[in-house]
């Protein structure tokens, strides 16, 4: 059986990256002699303003030289970790998709669903091409203009054998838009278990002395000087996951694999991230944390993942709301949390499974 999947696996970033190889081998371990692959597809403007983007240096944000010629050696590192996923040949067309001889395509996870985004084609809504298709764990993201939507994604919809999708937005849409009534799964990154490989200057930085995770999130000066204050006062460093502030303790957090980066989740003390696999991978690895979220695609994406595990009040969304520190140090009954992820990882497994194999059979 031949299984495509169809993904944002080009997009450097650690999450990305991370879920497509979750699917991807969760896959293989249910289905071992299946030949899964990447569909290597790319929305060219997509590309190219997330390659603009990531070289983009400022000072004024707290960037440093040094760090910006870290984030530019990071680059091609994560290149290098989605190269080493397995993909097809690369495809411009939903022709191209049925030519690779597919049984099955599978669209998700992430935004790939996020139609108000530079990354919207149609295919990934399963418009243009024949091959057999599902969704697993989609995403619309911030997309909310549900009174403008075009009909190649309404018939594409419909097209889909089987829905799944990973937030409450998201099955909203699927349902007002095509009415169906989506499932919904965890994301992959809860149902595979990552084999984590780091190399010296991580295994340095991790047995140094306990350590504050930050990851992507938009810190006010105020909040910046609270964090250092108290990391100070506990004796902590503060370091970056793939990336650098002036206040970071650590330049060797930056050029890093997709590998690493979920272990210096591992092993934080606590974790302060601003997205939806930061604080997927902080319940993942029952780490105390705070998510705070400024933007309304992620605002979406976080407080449905926190509200299946019953922990919607480790998100902040205003600076003046409350304060970053007293979030982050809240005990988590990870017992409870951890009963729910095993749960809703079974019925995810099995959900996934249940429709390869009924593709399989139809074969």
């Amino acid at each position: 059986m031949k299984i495509g999947i169809l993904t944002h696996h080009y997009v450097k970033n650690f999450g990305a990256g991370m879920q497509a190889e979750g699917l991807l081998k969760t896959i293989r371990e249910q289905f071992p002699d299946a030949d899964v692959q990447i569909i290597d597809y790319k929305v060219k403007k997509h590309l190219l303003h997330e390659t603009i983007h990531y070289f983009g240096y400022k000072p004024g944000r707290g960037d440093s030289f040094a760090g910006y010629i870290e984030k530019m050696k990071l680059f091609f590192t994560q290149k290098s970790c989605e190269d080493a996923l397995p993909h097809t040949r690369r495809v411009y067309s939903g022709k191209d998709i049925d030519a690779l001889g597919l049984d099955l395509v599978i669209v998700g996870s992430d935004e790939v669903w996020n139609y108000q985004d530079r990354a919207f084609s149609g295919i990934k809504f399963g418009h243009g091409f024949n091959t057999p298709v599902i969704s697993y764990a989609a995403s619309v993201g911030g997309s909310t203009d549900e009174e403008n939507i075009s009909e190649e994604i309404i018939s594409g919809l419909k097209r889909f054998d089987a829905i799944s999708v990973r937030d409450d937005v998201t099955e909203k849409f699927v349902k007002n838009v095509a009415g169906i009534d989506a499932v919904r799964v965890l994301d992959p990154v809860f149902l595979y278990d990552y084999h984590l490989k780091f190399g010296k200057k991580i295994r340095d930085v991790i047995k140094e002395k306990p350590y504050i995770l930050i990851y992507d999130c938009k810190l006010m000066p105020s909040q910046i000087d609270i964090i250092t204050e108290y990391a100070k006062e506990k004796n902590l460093n503060i370091i970056g996951a793939g990336e650098y502030r002036k206040y970071y303790d650590s330049l060797s957090t930056v050029n890093i694999t997709t590998l690493e980066w979920a272990a210096l989740f591992k092993h934080a003390r606590y974790v302060i991230t601003g997205t939806f696999h930061g604080t997927s991978f902080s319940i993942k690895y029952n780490r105390k944390f705070v998510s705070f979220v400024t933007e309304i695609n992620r605002v979406n994406k976080v407080s449905s993942l926190l509200k299946t595990f019953g922990l919607e009040d480790k998100m902040v969304t205003k600076i003046e709301e409350t304060n970053l520190i007293d979030v982050m140090r809240q005990k988590i009954d990870y017992e409870k949390v951890n009963k729910i992820v095993e749960e809703k990882a079974v019925y995810s497994k099995k959900y996934l499974s249940e429709q390869i194999e009924l593709h399989r059979k139809e074969g």
